[in-house]
C-alpha cells in the first residue's frame, strides 16, 4: 500500500449500516507475529542492516530495566505464543467486544531508539510501511483502525517521512519521541510542527524505548527501576510542554493539536497555576508567549487518560476535569499493556453526561478528523488474514 492510497473501509464489505462513534481509543499498540514481517518493509537501502536492526527482537527492551511481562497483559498474547497484539481476531475481540471502543489510534512502539538517527529513520518508515499493509490495510476493512506516523529524532529525517505519509486515508498524526535530551520546544523540531500543519496532521508523543546511555530519563539522569521510570513520565511530559509554551510553539502554528500520550492529566494543573502566576510577572522574558500558558493549553494540547488517577474520593477527579477543561481529555485503553483503562466508567464519578461523551469520543472525533460513524456490522464481518 502506498503512502497516498485510498481505502474502501466502512464503505463496502457486510451491509451497509452505520453507527455513531461513541468510545476512541487514543492509545493502542499493536505487534508483528516475528520481526520479519517489520524487517521485510525496510527500505532497499537499508536492508543490508537488517540483522543489525532487529536481529535482537522486533521490540527490544530498555538498556536499563525491563517491565514484567514485556508490560503487557497475559491473555493478550496469542495461544501459539505470538506477541500481544499481533492477532487481529484476539485484538477485536478485547478491544472493540469486550472493552466497547468504536475506533481505535494505533501507536506502534516497535521502532527503537538508536544512536544513529539514520537507522531510527530505517525503522520508522520500516514500521509505517508494515502498518499501512497490515492493521491500516488488510486487517481494517472495517475501518475502525487509525495510525500514527513513526518519526525519526533527526528533524529533517522527520519530515521526509511525514511528506511521505501525508494523504493517506488512515494516519491521523505523528509521534515524537520524548526521550531526546532536548525539550520539543526548540526551533529544530519546528519543521516537524510545520509539516504536520500542513498535512492537517495531529502530533504526540509517547513514552518509548530509550536511546542508550542517558537521555532525558528524568529531570536529573537514568532511573534505576521500572516502578521509578513508570512513576515520572508526567515529570517528562512537563519538561517538554513549559518548553512549547515559552517558546512560542503555539502561537506560531495556532492550527497545531498535540497530545500527551500515557502520562496522566492532573498534574498539568498546578503546573498552570504556577506558569500563569510567574508569565504574569515575567512575561516581558518571554514575548512569543502572548498570552496566559492556561490559555494554550486549554486551545492547543491534551492528554490521554491512561493511566488515569486514582484519588481515594474518585469525585475529585471530576473537579480536575473541570478546572482542566474536558476539550483537554481523550479516553485511551492502552491496549494490551497490563496497567490499560478496559471499562469506560473508570474515573468519572460525579462528571457530567454530557462531559463524559466529550471525552470518550467527541473530543477525538474533532481533533483526529476523524468520522463521526462507523460500519454498523460486527468487526469480524469484514474478515482479516487472522479470522478467515
Amino acid at each position: 500500500m502506498t503512502a497516498t492510497a485510498t481505502t474502501t473501509a466502512g464503505t463496502s464489505g457486510p451491509g451497509t449500516g452505520r453507527v455513531p462513534v461513541r468510545v476512541v481509543d487514543c492509545d493502542i499498540h499493536v505487534n508483528p507475529r516475528s520481526a520479519t514481517e517489520i524487517a521485510d518493509h525496510l527500505p532497499s537501502e537499508w536492508r543490508h542492516l537488517r540483522d543489525l536492526l532487529y536481529g535482537n527482537g522486533m521490540l527490544g527492551t530498555s538498556v536499563i530495566f525491563a517491565p514484567p511481562n514485556e508490560g503487557r497483559r497475559l491473555d493478550a498474547f496469542g495461544d501459539d505464543g505470538t506477541p500481544a497484539g499481533s492477532d487481529p481476531a484476539l485484538t477485536g475481540r478485547q478491544l472493540f467486544d469486550e472493552a466497547g471502543v468504536d475506533l481505535a489510534v494505533i501507536i506502534p512502539l516497535t521502532e527503537r531508539s538508536a544512536a544513529n538517527p539514520e537507522h531510527e529513520a530505517a525503522m520508522a518508515a520500516a514500521t509505517n510501511a508494515w502498518l499501512a499493509d497490515t492493521w491500516l490495510g488488510a486487517y481494517n476493512g472495517h475501518g475502525r483502525y487509525q495510525g500514527t506516523i513513526r518519526v525519526s529524532s533527526d528533524p529533517d529525517l522527520a519530515v521526509a517521512e511525514i511528506h511521505k505519509w501525508a494523504g493517506h486515508p488512515h494516519f491521523v498524526q505523528v509521534m515524537l519521541n520524548p526521550y531526546l535530551g532536548t525539550p520539543l520546544g526548540h526551533r529544530p523540531f519546528w519543521p516537524v510542527y510545520q509539516a504536520a500543519v500542513d498535512a492537517d496532521l495531529a502530533v504526540c508523543t509517547h513514552v518509548t524505548l530509550q536511546r542508550p546511555g542517558p537521555a532525558l530519563f528524568t529531570s536529573s539522569g537514568p532511573p534505576t527501576t521500572f516502578l521509578e521510570n513508570h512513576a515520572q513520565f508526567s515529570v517528562l511530559y512537563a519538561t517538554h510542554l513549559v518548553s512549547m509554551l515559552e517558546e512560542g510553539v503555539f502561537d506560531h502554528w495556532p492550527e497545531l493539536r498535540f497530545t500527551f500520550v500515557e502520562g496522566g492529566y492532573s498534574w498539568c494543573l498546578p503546573l498552570l497555576w504556577r506558569l500563569d502566576k510567574y508569565w504574569r510577572a515575567l512575561g516581558s522574558e518571554v514575548p512569543r508567549l502572548r498570552r496566559a500558558p492556561s490559555e494554550y493549553v486549554r486551545e492547543h494540547v491534551s492528554f490521554t487518560r491512561q493511566p488515569v488517577e486514582e484519588p481515594r474520593d474518585p469525585r475529585h477527579l471530576a473537579r480536575v476535569i473541570d478546572w482542566l477543561g474536558p476539550q483537554t481529555l481523550e479516553f485511551a485503553t492502552d491496549y494490551p499493556h497490563w496497567d490499560g483503562d478496559y471499562s469506560t466508567r473508570i474515573g468519572f464519578a460525579g462528571v457530567p453526561a454530557d462531559v463524559r461523551a466529550q471525552i470518550l469520543g467527541g473530543n477525538a472525533v474533532a481533533k483526529y478528523r476523524l468520522p463521526a460513524t462507523r460500519p454498523a456490522a460486527h468487526w469480524s464481518e469484514f474478515g482479516t488474514e487472522s479470522a478467515r
